[in-house]
């Protein structure tokens, strides 16, 4: 069944809605613009239809502080000339020429060289390069600073490396690898050495309880501050 759309801002968000024979209650989630009605199996439809109608006016309101949010922190180097880098919003000066494409930062600017010969879409071109520098240097800094931040705190990951991931900033895996998110490159340092912490304490409490808030607040006494910072810019995050 198709849902009623809801209008937010004169744009349409249609409902998605999730079956689960383990679920026993409904619940509704915003995220990243989407909403998820989350369901038991077999519940009716008109049943959920009548929940989004209850529910609406706190829908329409969370989806349109994602929208200013989205709004405020949208990466798109091709149309406002510029990027985000390690918290601060840096120009984008473009350029074309015979030498190949490459990007280049220097005198607090990012120069884009575009060679005359691409055919591609310009903005296309400029995300891949402008990521696959911020890649390159997330590598030099974010892995060498995991483990400084890891001998300092007396928490030692097996590995750590970089990845590429759509709705997380990094990740810790049960063998006690640690992945971060080349998009941290983006955000304010301080705010980095918080997702460092967060999952260095993942690698002696693998969960979310208590507990675990408790050792990060311990090395990280503003970790509630971080965690509305990377919520604010969840739109980052969809930057691909």
């Amino acid at each position: 069944m198709t849902y009623c759309p809801i209008v937010v801002d004169g744009q349409e968000f249609v409902p998605v809605v999730v079956h689960s024979p383990r679920r026993r209650t409904a619940s509704v989630e915003i995220k990243q613009g989407k909403v998820t009605v989350r369901v038991p199996a077999g519940t009716p439809d008109l049943w959920i239809q009548g929940l989004i109608k209850q529910r609406y006016s706190w829908i329409v309101r969370h989806l349109s502080k994602q929208l200013i949010r989205q709004d405020s922190y949208q990466i798109n180097p091709h149309d406002s000339g510029n990027v985000t880098f390690r918290g601060h919003e840096f120009p984008v000066i473009m350029r074309k020429s015979k030498a190949r494409s490459a990007v280049c930062f220097e005198h607090e600017c990012f120069e884009v060289n575009l060679n005359v010969h691409t055919r591609r879409p310009l903005a296309n071109v400029i995300d891949e390069l402008l990521q696959q520098w911020l890649v390159n240097v997330a590598e030099d800094y974010l892995i060498p600073r995991t483990f400084e931040i890891a001998k300092k705190i007396g928490l030692y990951p097996a590995t750590v490396c970089i990845g590429n991931y759509k709705s997380m900033w990094g990740r810790c895996s049960a063998k006690g690898e640690i992945i971060l998110n080349w998009r941290l490159m983006m955000a304010d340092s301080a705010a980095i050495d918080y997702v460092i912490i967060h999952e260095l304490c993942h690698l002696e409490e693998f969960n979310h309880s208590p507990f675990f808030w408790q050792k990060v607040n311990l090395h990280c006494p503003h970790y509630k501050q971080w965690r509305n910072y990377f919520k604010e810019r969840g739109v980052w995050l969809r930057w691909r």
